[in-house]
Formats: structure tokens, sequence, C-alpha cells
């Protein structure tokens, strides 16, 4: 039998967590859905289809000191930065659970990124199942689904009056234990019906149409605004900067773009994706061709914040699409 908890004691549940952990949930900001911290249960909304940006923030901030290097005594002494607390996030869309999945594939192999480690070791990722589906979503054709609990600790399906509960790992048994949950009386409800796309085969299809000319026409609209990036639920390119501080020094890590036109430039002036197309390009290689052949799985989620973000619209079902056709012709 499934487990279920009623909306009141799930509210309840929250504000305990608040008291003893940060919580993470979707609320209203300035006229956007966004992944906040929050010790008020009541700004929580429940009923949304997904918010405008991901909680990628939360395992990799957009700007975060890596260490501090301390020169108060004469000698120069390196002080790492530390996660201090626990963190919940509640309400992630399994797309964003399958994001920051794919996010920690690259930062947790050997040599692991020790604070994106401790990022993740310290948050558990409460998620809500899709019953209705974004316009641009298209998450069964990238290796997830509306309702998949494979990379959420729990996972909330809403029904009449509350939701059923599934717990999926140790983490999430520990956070909400089984004294909370009853039996379910009523079956699980059906997840969202979302459009496809036809990604079958299309690493190998981009890597034949890797040098055409389609790469260049696309980017003859593209603004470098990078707003795809930083929407996006799985990039994880950034910059280092050290600066001076109180006799001291820090070094900072910020999200950054390969859509920037400086972003592989290399010392001496070399920029072996100097044009626009070539930068594009790399923007789709990386999501649909080199991540998959190195980790075996996409570096896209179905998400569909870019399509929706981007203000010239390149819409990645479009391409995928497009290089389908390209590959077969090449």
């Amino acid at each position: 039998m499934s487990k279920f908890i009623s909306r009141k004691d799930l509210l309840s549940w929250l504000e305990g967590v608040s008291s003893e952990k940060d919580l993470v949930a979707p609320v209203q900001v300035e006229g956007r859905l966004l992944f906040r911290r929050t010790g008020d249960v009541s700004e929580i909304v429940l009923d949304y289809t997904n918010t405008d940006l991901s909680p990628r923030e939360f395992f990799f901030p957009a700007t975060e000191t890596l260490f501090t290097v301390d020169k108060s005594n004469g000698r120069a002494e390196l002080e790492p930065t530390r996660v201090e607390r626990d963190t919940v996030i509640f309400g992630m869309r399994p797309c964003d659970a399958k994001g920051m999945a794919a996010l920690a594939l690259p930062y947790l192999q050997d040599p692991a990124d020790s604070l994106f480690a401790q990022h993740r070791e310290r948050t558990a990722i409460v998620g809500l199942s899709c019953l209705k589906a974004c316009p641009e979503c298209f998450c069964t054709s990238m290796g997830t689904g509306p309702d998949d609990a494979a990379n959420v600790d729990i996972l909330l399906t809403e029904a009449a009056d509350g939701y059923m509960v599934e717990v999926m790992t140790d983490k999430g048994k520990a956070l909400m234990p089984d004294s909370l949950l009853s039996e379910a009386k009523a079956d699980k409800p059906a997840p969202a019906q979302v459009p496809l796309v036809p990604a079958e085969g299309i690493s190998a299809r981009l890597r034949e149409a890797f040098d055409d000319i389609y790469w260049s026409r696309l980017a003859d609209r593209c603004l470098h605004c990078n707003v795809c990036s930083y929407v996006c639920p799985t990039c994880y390119c950034f910059d280092i900067r050290d600066y001076s501080e109180k006799g001291g020094a820090v070094r900072v890590r910020t999200w950054e773009s390969c859509q920037s036109p400086g972003f592989t430039k290399a010392a001496g002036g070399h920029n072996p994706r100097a044009d626009k197309g070539t930068r594009l390009r790399q923007r789709f290689a990386h999501k649909l061709l080199y991540y998959p052949e190195e980790f075996g799985t996409s570096h896209c989620t179905g998400c569909g914040r870019c399509v929706k973000a981007c203000p010239v619209n390149i819409d990645i079902r479009e391409i995928i699409g497009d290089v389908q056709k390209l590959g077969k012709a090449n």
C-alpha cells in the first residue's frame, strides 16, 4: 500500500523542518516563482508547474567563496569554506532532481570538489511529481519523467486533501518517519502527459552534423545574453577570481557560460571558439554529445527553461529535430 500525508500534516511537518534546518521551497519573489530559503510555510507555493529558475544555486551557488587567506598574524593561513547547516529542498520537480544528479557527476568524480560534496551531503531533496506539464517541457525524451523518483529522497504526488508519499532513501526516512504517514486509500494519480522530441540517437547525429553551416546560421540570432546557461539546472561552467580583503585575500567562484565570447580565450590571445557559431554548437554538443559520451546520460533534463527564457527563440527541441535531419543528410 502507498503512504499518504494530509496537506495540514505536511505543512506542520515543514514547520518543524524549518526550525531545525534551512528550508528551501518555491515562493513568489517580485512576480517570479523561485526556490528561496523560508521560515514561513505560508509562503510556499504548492500548486505550480515549475519555477523560473532551478535550485542549482543551492548546490553550486552563483557566487561562492572557496577559501579565505588570513595574513593578520604575519603568516598566510588558508581557511576553506565549510557548509555549516543542513538544508531541505522541498518541491523539486523530477527534471530538476535529475539535473542535480547530472551536476554532481563531474563535481564528485575523483578528485571531488569538496565544497560541492558538502552541499550535496548536507541537502535532502523532497520532490513533487508533475500532474500537469509546462508547455516547454520534454522531460520524458531526456531520460526522466513527471513522476521519476530516482534522484530524490522523498517523492510527493498531490492527491485529494494531501499527498502520496514515496520514501526513497535512508536520508528521506530519517527526515519523514513512518509515524507521520497513513495508508493511502486511493491509487496514485497519473502523471502529466509530456510531448516527445526525437532525441533517440541524437549524439551520433550531432557528431555527423558537427561541421554543418547550420550552427553559424542559427548563431546569427544569438545575443550572447547567456540566459540559457543561467536558467539551466545542469550547466556547471565557472570563473575564479582572487580579491584582496582586510589584509588577506579570498578566492571566489562564480557562474560562467560557454556562450561568453572570452570564455575559452587563452593566454596569448588564442580563442578556439572565437565566433558565435562554434560557441553555440559547443552548448548543444556538450548537452547532447560530450557529456553523454563521458557520463552515459544526457546533460539536458527537458525542463524547457531555456526554451521559455531565450529572447530570440532558440529552441533546443527544434535543434534536436534539425540535427536528426542534418545528420542523416551528411
